[in-house]
């Protein structure tokens, strides 16, 4: 089980070497409809092991980017890698290693954490056993401890609709954790959160990176970017406005750079 414990302080990391990326697009291009292109020529590259917070409007093509990411779409021009796989061959293997929480968590409302939580391992069990959910004891045992080092131990029997919003994410991130992930997805997943609650999110995604899973995070939230972040992507009508340290650009510039 990936450990999600850090030291009380956490120092920043810079971009990586060559081939220390996680995920790399190149000249990437997307359109629902054929007419409007909601990606326009992305070139990025993530750091592996980093926390890279992706800055933009709504509309400017981040839920795609990510979507893209994962594997769920497929590029209509250009390429991207994750883990150093091309998504567009059959790597299932690394698309596993890939997390994904979309900004609505994805999580089944009826069912209790442990239930969701357990959802993360399916891509590990055999086909029989995914096919009915049935799962070793070790594997509850995992999502049991994951919970528990997430805060909810108490909460483990206790069905999503019942929780807060706050630990909602905690069981759409230990979900997450279960897969084993090298590389973690999320979409605006702090965005309906009060501050508080946001910041106990935000602390629990630098704990993960700390321990060597790349995060990729969607937010409009400039404020969020240098608090968090070790590198910062901005979008702007589907093009690449800004790549660099999240801490080196001031919040005011972001916005700018946004407009």
């Amino acid at each position: 089980m990936l450990e999600v414990t850090a030291p009380a302080t956490v120092g920043r990391k810079q971009a990586p070497a060559q081939n220390g990326w996680a995920l790399q697009a190149r000249d990437l291009w997307y359109s629902y409809d054929g007419r409007r292109q909601v990606l326009q020529g992305v070139d990025l590259a993530i750091g592996r092991g980093l926390l890279t917070m992706l800055l933009g409007r709504s509309g400017s093509g981040k839920t795609t980017l990510l979507r893209l990411a994962k594997g769920l779409l497929r590029p209509q021009r250009g390429s991207i890698a994750a883990l150093g796989a091309t998504l567009a061959s059959d790597a299932q293997q690394v698309r596993d290693r890939i997390a994904y929480i979309p900004q609505n968590l994805g999580l089944v409302r009826s069912a209790t954490a442990l239930e969701n939580t357990l959802v993360g391992a399916l891509n590990r069990s055999n086909l029989l056993a995914s096919l009915v959910k049935v799962f070793s004891a070790d594997t509850v045992r995992e999502a049991r401890e994951t919970l528990r080092s997430l805060g909810l131990g108490d909460k483990l029997d206790e069905r999503v609709y019942s929780l807060s919003g706050g630990e909602r994410q905690r069981v759409a991130i230990a979900r997450a954790l279960m897969q084993r992930p090298l590389l973690i997805l999320a979409d605006e997943f702090v965005s309906q959160l009060d501050p508080v609650t946001a910041a106990e999110i935000m602390d629990m995604t630098r704990e993960i990176a700390a321990g060597g899973v790349s995060l990729l995070i969607t937010t409009h939230e400039v404020d969020l970017v240098a608090a968090y972040g070790d590198r910062t992507v901005v979008l702007k009508d589907g093009r690449v406005a800004y790549e660099g340290g999240a801490s080196t650009v001031p919040e005011r510039q972001l916005l700018e750079l946004m407009r």
